[in-house]
């Protein structure tokens, strides 16, 4: 009898195993294959008005993964889609008046995915990742009141100043480009000690190696989203920013809240406005300010009498980074 009683009981385990997996089994026959969208490599590509080499098979694995990395990385592409909406625009118009190539502009795309509040563990900052010492030696101010690098527009002047003089001295883009993410001294070196000229044939680091053609992923990605899948309605694209520029004299030291009175808006609209400031003041001295669109004249007239009403206060003190994307 209890021989017997086992035997059903077994039965009955094995009956509701059965019936319990039944619909997984059901449902692993009938779902469908993963699918994954394939990207072929361009046959040819072109990038600063330079021809790349794709039929060597070296160059076209680096360019492979460059676009894996970044195809697939949905959530940075569709940002960088919104933020080229933004940037491109102005980029493109100070490329054309200084007669650069177009193609520049995606270097900001590599070094900071154009975010303004970018910081590298290096020690760069800023769109288009100056460190320090290179910074001051192209003209921006980096001190206890400002960070030029930090500011889109005063560092893209910047950059393609320091553009200008890398391609007269290496006479190459791709090589400007190289000596701009490795440094002048190692790419000289390089040249002279390797015998070559051609950016393609150098033997350099890892990282600057694969510098080139993370530019060039990203022109080939961004110059037609649609290939990949990637389609934003002109609606969620991040629009232009569009300000009023003042210049004016400080007789002293100018606390930022006075200067949002002026224009009848906030501290932090005038830090966001004007990320290159550092602290709570403007030293005394000649200045370029944004404020609001249509909000110029009003500041013009009401410095003058709010300096005169308001006493001098110190404002030097920094504030904490601010890893704001704007």
């Amino acid at each position: 009898m209890r021989t017997l009683r086992r035997a059903w009981t077994r039965l009955a385990v094995i009956l509701s195993l059965a019936l319990f997996l039944l619909p997984v089994v059901a449902f692993a026959q009938n779902r469908p294959a993963p699918s994954v969208p394939y990207f072929d490599i361009p046959a040819q590509a072109t990038l600063f008005g330079e021809t790349v080499p794709l039929e060597r098979r070296d160059l076209r694995e680096i360019l492979d993964e460059s676009l894996v990395i970044t195809a697939y990385n949905y959530e940075r592409v569709i940002l960088l889609m919104k933020r080229a909406a933004r940037y491109f625009p102005y980029l493109e118009k100070k490329l054309h008046e200084r007669g650069l190539p177009d193609d520049l502009k995606y270097v900001a795309v590599a070094e900071s995915s154009l975010r303004t509040y970018a910081y590298s563990s290096a020690r760069a900052v800023g769109p288009w990742q100056f460190i320090e010492a290179t910074a001051k030696r192209n003209g921006l101010r980096v001190n206890a009141w400002f960070d030029d690098r930090l500011s889109f527009e005063r560092s893209t002047e910047a950059a393609l100043s320091y553009f200008e003089v890398l391609y007269k001295k290496f006479g190459s883009w791709t090589l400007a480009a190289a000596a701009y993410n490795s440094g002048e001294q190692r790419i000289t070196n390089a040249i002279a000690t390797q015998g070559q000229k051609d950016y393609f044939n150098l033997n350099l680091p890892i990282e600057t190696e694969q510098y080139i053609f993370r530019i060039l992923a990203a022109k080939i990605i961004l110059s037609n989203p649609q290939f990949f899948g990637y389609r934003i309605p002109a609606s969620l694209l991040y629009p232009p920013l569009v300000f009023d520029r003042v210049e004016f004299d400080a007789p002293r030291e100018i606390p930022v809240t006075l200067l949002a009175k002026a224009c009848d808006t906030t501290y932090k609209d005038i830090r966001e406005m004007n990320p290159e400031i550092r602290g709570d003041a403007l030293p005394a001295g000649r200045h370029s300010l944004y404020v609001p669109r249509g909000k110029a004249e009003r500041f013009k007239a009401a410095l003058p009498e709010l300096l005169a009403s308001e006493p001098s206060k110190s404002g030097k003190a920094r504030h904490p980074r601010k890893k704001r994307r704007r």
